[in-house]
């Protein structure tokens, strides 16, 4: 039984490493095999012990040339010297110890044909390399052109394998050949998502899944992508299938005309309700500082996350319900309380010294905590800041979900004593002044057409399947005119709702008028919270 290659310790986390097992990398080269792939040139960019290479020798008899690379000594020399002990072949093979995000390729590798580049880049994001003050890491660029906030608050966080991805296809997209490349999925996802921007030469984009825990231990989603080289196609789609199955498609992501989504079969039924949300989802508050700001109730006494006693002016303290909270059509009860140190992005902490000496003197004597924050969005901020905080989070009724389950449950909120309850930032959440148009739309949004339409658009494998601009393509009014009050009446039945109030056809009809009435906003709406 071959063994899966020893891994170098210490090192394998700011590498990303996943060192491929030969028979996983053996079965990769039978498939694409089976699929009529007879490259001439192999490239391994990140050969590590060279497993995909040895695999490659022993499928492809056509290869002329093998070309890998390398960062890591260690590895380099262990995949020598597995050479020097195997039979000499006829095949030349270039190996170059080099950090692939420098490397110069010769132009004979740049210009062959019939060329299969072949591998499994590293699994690891720029932030947690970053993290690690690690080497392995390309020159910092904006990858997604995303603006000042989304920048800020994480959204330029990109994968390494994504990044090398990339790079390959601009270096090679126009040669004849193939790309074959294990990955997570959710870095296949965030490819296929870009070619419409980036308009590669590429065609037949496929992805096979493998069993990453079985193969990696690694708890993670994972696929090979395979893409066929130098060839221009209209259609940026990806067909899914196992790589024990290799016929048998499962499901088609990708672009469907300006929509991207995760089931193209399944969206055909709901499509009309992509559009535009009248009503601006909002994320919840972030803080990064739960031990301090967060407080639990115990025998009738406030203790933070290092359960110490808090003892702070109530005014500044709301309950606060999190991802785990909102798994119901009403939200559970709170069990937590958060300090909420601004109403608005523009307050100025120091307010808190004579508004609320208590609150200021605590906040002080944990300083070095809020020091240690390391998001980029309170640089430059009064002490204490927070973020994900306006005029919408204090509204009195809200619907929410949590952004991190696989299955959408949309919660009505109610105030708690005459006072808001306030989300964390794993949520996100619709504002609104009167119960009823919280209610409506919360049991619009648990109908069954907005819950097949969002499986057709969100990817479940991802750390969020649920963000604000899924949120925002759910066209509420095309929705709510689809749906009967009967409908509505057998929503509030399946999820044993029973209201307090007498509601009626006419309350419904009326809130589709003023939902009508938003549907297209001015500049000035567009910017604000929605309330009827």
């Amino acid at each position: 039984m071959t063994k899966k290659a020893p891994l170098i310790k210490g090192k394998e986390r700011e590498w990303g490493d996943f060192q491929t097992p030969p028979s996983l990398a053996l079965q990769v080269c039978q498939l694409l095999r089976k699929l009529g792939i007879s490259p001439r040139t192999v490239l391994e960019p990140t050969c590590g012990v060279g497993n995909f290479i040895i695999a490659a020798l022993q499928t492809f008899p056509n290869v002329e040339l093998i070309y890998g690379v390398e960062i890591q000594t260690e590895y380099v020399q262990q995949f020598e010297l597995s050479l020097l002990n195997r039979q000499p072949a006829p095949t030349q093979i270039e190996l170059h110890q080099d950090n692939i995000f420098l490397h110069q390729f010769p132009r004979h590798i740049l210009n062959a044909d019939n060329i299969l580049i072949v591998g499994n880049p590293p699994w690891v994001t720029s932030s947690e390399l970053g993290t690690l003050n690690a080497a392995n890491l390309p020159t910092k660029s904006n990858l997604n052109a995303l603006n000042g906030l989304d920048a800020l608050t994480g959204k330029s966080n990109f994968d390494i394998g994504e990044f090398i991805l990339l790079k390959l296809l601009e270096q090679f997209g126009g040669r004849c050949g193939t790309l074959a490349m294990l990955c997570k999925n959710s870095t296949i996802k965030n490819i296929i998502q870009r070619l419409p921007q980036r308009k590669f030469p590429i065609s037949n984009i496929r992805a096979y899944t493998i069993d990453a825990n079985r193969e990696f231990g690694a708890a993670v989603e994972a696929s090979l992508l395979v893409i066929d080289l130098g060839q221009i196609s209209p259609a940026y789609v990806c067909r899914v299938a196992a790589i024990a199955e290799p016929d048998k498609v499962i499901r088609s992501f990708g672009w469907c005309e300006s929509k991207f989504v995760s089931n193209l079969e399944e969206y055909q039924g709901t499509a009309e309700f992509d559009s535009k949300s009248p009503l601006v989802w909002r994320q919840g508050l972030k803080h990064d500082c739960v031990e301090i700001m967060e407080l639990t109730y115990t025998e009738g006494k406030l203790y933070n996350g290092l359960n110490y006693n808090v003892n702070v002016e109530n005014q500044w303290l709301y309950w606060l319900l999190k991802s785990s909270d909102l798994r119901k059509f009403e939200a559970n009860a709170p069990r937590k309380q958060v300090i909420v140190t601004q109403q608005l992005l523009s307050d100025n902490t120091a307010q808190l010294k004579d508004r609320a000496p208590k609150l200021w003197q605590y906040l002080n004597k944990n300083i070095t905590r809020f020091d240690k924050r390391k998001s980029s969005i309170y640089k430059g901020k009064p002490p204490f800041s927070i973020f994900g905080v306006g005029e919408y989070s204090f509204a009195p009724y809200k619907v929410a979900i949590s952004g991190l389950y696989k299955q959408p449950y949309f919660s009505v909120i109610q105030p708690i004593d005459n006072r808001p309850v306030i989300l964390d930032d794993t949520c996100y959440f619709l504002s609104f002044d009167n119960f009823l148009d919280a209610l409506f739309t919360a049991t619009i949004l648990n109908s069954g057409l907005v819950k097949q339409f969002l499986s057709s658009i969100t990817f479940k494998d991802a750390k969020r399947p649920y963000t604000k601009e899924i949120l925002m393509r759910i066209d509420l009014e095309k929705v709510a005119n689809t749906l009967t009050f009967q409908t509505l009446s057998q929503i509030w039945q399946a999820n044993n709702y029973h209201a307090q109030l007498s509601i009626t056809e006419s309350d419904f009809s009326d809130y589709k008028l003023r939902l009508a009435k938003n549907q297209k906003p001015t500049a000035q709406f567009a910017q604000a919270s929605f309330s009827f």
